[in-house]
């Protein structure tokens, strides 16, 4: 039995949002590590660029969750307190009660899964407390997270503070609060917010998370408040950037990398029938320094910043020449296929082994039909996808770009993906038009340094700025066709005549060529239109042009000169073209389509020599034989 379930690959769906990116590079991190060391894991990551939590297109891009069908995994994990949404929330809860898979919330309660995080509650009264009893802090700027309601890390951390505050003797109105809603520039806000009011400064603020603190401080250095000094502050995550600030931050440290080990430890224990908690809290540790008046960096902390620094260093270097490439590449690209190009050649800046760009099939389709481009603003994935790039990996195809169509059902048995220990799929889309996804089979480098989203960007930007002037041009041609041509017959009208048979006309005048212009005119067109209606007469003009296109090549000239009145411009050598245009028109009559006879006469002219005389000059010409035809027609018939 022992032997079986090792041998078994488990298949886990792994969810998340970068909107506070480190915490994501971290728990990516830490899964890979997990994955090298279980080789019967395939995990398969669905992540998007969620920063700017609040815009109008912060829902959409949550739609990368669709693809991933949990009941085609064994099991998931739920980074739950990166998602803000709380619809986007709640629908993966309903799934995953409904696939009935073990499943781990990270940070956040959901039903059907093990809630593993911090002890967000005992770690922010021990900052509070902190602030109060070492500090003498007695005033307080308060800067809250996203609530979902009475649960969850925003709430537990302002619970524990307010709980702190009350023991500690703290009056309510010595408390301020600012939704800062976890964001950078809110903290900023709020500074600049409590600045304008005119009021004191508090003794602290305390912020729920670091992205809002380090915004704070960065407004309190601009506006010449020192730290601590005039003011401490606190924060909560202690991300790199907390011990990068001047000063630095104080704050909580989660150890986040043991969280996503605890996590899939918890999946794996439950997989094989072991009984796992409800809750598991993995240890934090308080970081008291430079921000609320404490001792600065360990010469431990000194050591590890000089690392990562030159680390970034490098990474950026590598980053910005492979970047100056991919930016000229995409501007200097006229079509998605240069688009894709350079993607491919590219693909090395993600810091990936592979890379693999799959886009909606309508998507496609809709960069050469019209009926397919009304699909591509429905925002969504379709069930079939078509790969289109690849990097780090050569493909057999009989057609570039189009190596091979997908379906979306089950994303764990890809072609190309179903080998793959790690992947992790990003949402492709540029505001309400779902483009595809990409796949990238290891974390990428540059989402450390809050690139990644610019590459990404460049690349939607670049196919949907293209497809927007492919759809352009075909608007144009379709206007200059609809200029020139008549609508009722689709043969060219007299703008068609001065702008193509005038052309015509001149390169035979300069080769000193013969022309032959016929000139048509359907007979007794006033009885059909006082006898039948002019619904009939509309009838017996698009029966004649459709006679007309099947009389004569595609390359001889076709005009409706006016109403009932028709010209073909061709070469003298076509002798039988009248007969042919006879012999269609019988043809016509012979089936009884119309309940009228469809009579026409013809003015058959050639021209011998073209020179000294001009094109409407050979039109009179054929306009006066074929009026002595109708008048030898009309008197044959009395």
């Amino acid at each position: 039995m022992e032997e079986e379930s090792t041998s078994r690959i488990y298949k886990i769906a792994y969810i998340t949002a970068d909107w506070n990116r480190e915490l994501v590079a971290v728990a990516l991190e830490s899964l890979m590590d997990y994955l090298d060391a279980h080789q019967n894991i395939r995990a398969q990551v669905f992540n998007c660029f969620g920063f700017a939590l609040h815009s109008s297109v912060s829902s959409f891009r949550y739609k990368v969750y669709d693809l991933a069908d949990f009941g085609n995994y064994d099991a998931a994990i739920i980074q739950a307190h990166q998602i803000v949404d709380s619809f986007a929330l709640k629908d993966l809860e309903n799934r995953i009660v409904e696939a009935g898979i073990p499943a781990v919330s990270i940070g956040a309660e959901m039903k059907g899964c093990v809630c593993i995080g911090t002890d967000d509650y005992t770690a922010s009264r021990c900052i509070a407390e902190h602030l109060i009893c070492t500090h003498g802090a007695k005033t307080f700027l308060y800067l809250k997270g996203a609530e979902r309601g009475e649960y969850g890390e925003a709430y537990e951390r302002r619970k524990a503070f307010e709980d702190a505050c009350a023991e500690h003797g703290i009056p309510k109105d010595s408390i301020r609060y600012f939704d800062g809603i976890w964001e950078s520039e809110r903290g900023a806000e709020a500074v600049r917010a409590l600045l304008s009011s005119g009021e004191k400064l508090p003794d602290a603020i305390v912020s729920a998370n670091d992205e809002m603190a380090l915004g704070a401080i960065s407004a309190l250095s601009d506006a010449g408040i020192r730290i601590p000094e005039d003011i401490l502050v606190s924060g909560f995550d202690d991300i790199f950037s907390a011990s990068l600030s001047e000063p630095r931050l104080s704050t909580v440290k989660r150890g986040f990398y043991e969280i996503v080990q605890t996590g899939m430890n918890t999946l794996m224990d439950s997989l094989q029938g072991k009984s796992v908690p409800d809750h598991i809290y993995v240890k934090h540790e308080p970081v008291f320094s430079e921000s609320c008046g404490c001792p600065g960096h360990t010469q431990s902390e000194l050591r590890h910043l000089k690392t990562m620094y030159y680390r970034h260093q490098r990474l950026l270097d590598n980053y910005y020449a492979l970047q100056d490439k991919l930016t000229a590449g995409l501007f200097s690209a006229e079509n998605p296929i240069d688009i894709l190009n350079v993607m491919e050649r590219c693909y090395p800046i993600f810091g990936s082994p592979h890379m693999y760009i799959y886009i909606n099939d309508f998507y496609m389709d809709g960069l050469a039909s019209e009926e397919a481009a009304a699909k591509i603003g429905k925002g969504d994935f379709s069930d079939h996808l078509v790969l289109t790039g690849c990097g780090g990996i050569e493909l057999p195809s009989d057609e570039r770009h189009h190596y091979m169509t997908i379906s979306r059902e089950n994303l764990t048995e890809l072609p190309l993906l179903n080998h793959e220990k790690f992947s992790i799929f990003y949402p492709l889309h540029y505001e309400g038009t779902m483009i595809g996804f990409m796949v990238l089979t290891k974390p990428p480098t540059v989402t450390e340094m809050n690139l990644h989203e610019n590459i990404v960007n460049l690349f939607v930007f670049a196919m949907e700025n293209t497809r927007q002037k492919l759809l352009a041009l075909k608007l144009n041609d379709q206007l200059a066709a609809l200029s020139v041509t008549d609508p009722l017959t689709g043969l060219y009208n007299r703008f068609g005549y001065d702008k193509y048979a005038n052309e015509l006309f001149g390169g035979v005048q300069k080769e000193g060529g013969k022309l032959r212009i016929l000139f048509l005119d359907i007979d007794d067109m006033k009885y059909i239109n006082d006898q039948f209606g002019h619904e009939f007469g509309d009838l017996a003009i698009r029966t004649l042009s459709e006679v007309i296109k099947a009389s004569c090549r595609k390359s001889d000239f076709k005009m409706r000169f006016g109403g009932d009145e028709f010209v073909i411009i061709t070469e003298a050598v076509e002798a039988d073209i009248k007969s042919r245009l006879e012999h269609n028109l019988s043809a016509v009559n012979t089936e009884g389509k119309l309940p009228f006879p469809m009579n026409v006469s013809i003015g058959d002219y050639i021209s011998e020599d073209t020179s000294g005389t001009t094109l409407d000059d050979l039109l009179t010409k054929a306009d006066e034989l074929m009026y002595k035809e109708k008048m030898l027609r009309k008197a044959g018939r009395r």
